[in-house]
C-alpha cells in the first residue's frame, strides 16, 4: 500500500483583512493520483475540473493553487464579498472505496446560497453539488493509499476557525 505523493491545494482568501493588510486566509489539500510524464495532461484536466467544481461553492477569492509540479499565485486580494469568510466551510465527507476508510477536507469560504432552503448539506445530484461531487472522485485518491479511488459522501456547510 504505497501512500500518495501528489497532491492539490487551494488557498483561499476571506473578507477579513489583517492589520497588514493581507486578507485572512483558509487552505485545503486532498491527494490525487500520482502525477507522472505519462499521464499529467489528463490528470491536469481532472485537476482542472475539481477547481471549476470548487469555485463553484465557495465565494472567496483564489490566492494559491498547488500541486506536486505546479505552483500557482492567482491573487494576493481579498475576496470581493463581505460574505466570504473563511469560518464558513464545506466539510467535505468521503470514503475509501476499497477499504471504505471516512476521511474529510474543508473547502473555506462557502457560498451559502449554493444550500438548498431548509438544509446544511449542498444537494451533490443536481448542480454545482454534482460538479463537485464529479470532479472530487475523477482525481481525488485515499490519504492512505494513491492507489484508491474515493467516493464523496456528503457536503455540509459548517462554521469554524480551523
Amino acid at each position: 500500500m504505497a501512500l500518495p505523493v501528489s497532491f492539490y491545494s487551494e488557498t483561499i482568501a476571506d473578507n477579513t483583512v489583517k492589520k497588514n493588510g493581507e486578507p485572512e486566509t483558509g487552505n485545503f489539500s486532498v491527494p490525487i493520483t500520482t502525477l507522472t510524464a505519462a499521464n499529467l495532461v489528463a490528470q491536469t484536466t481532472l485537476i482542472n475540473a475539481l477547481r471549476t467544481a470548487i469555485a463553484g461553492v465557495i465565494i472567496g477569492n483564489l490566492l494559491k493553487r498547488e500541486t506536486v509540479i505546479d505552483r500557482t499565485i492567482s491573487s494576493s486580494n481579498p475576496a470581493a464579498s463581505t460574505l466570504a469568510q473563511r469560518e464558513n466551510k464545506l466539510l467535505l465527507r468521503y470514503h475509501g472505496n476499497t477499504l471504505n476508510k471516512k476521511y474529510r477536507t474543508s473547502l473555506p469560504t462557502f457560498d451559502l446560497t449554493a444550500l438548498v432552503s431548509g438544509s446544511e448539506f449542498l444537494d451533490l445530484t443536481t448542480g454545482p453539488g454534482a460538479a463537485l461531487k464529479s470532479a472530487f472522485e475523477a482525481i481525488v485518491v485515499s490519504p492512505d493509499n494513491s492507489g484508491e479511488s474515493v467516493t464523496l459522501d456528503t457536503a455540509q456547510f459548517v462554521g469554524r476557525n480551523t
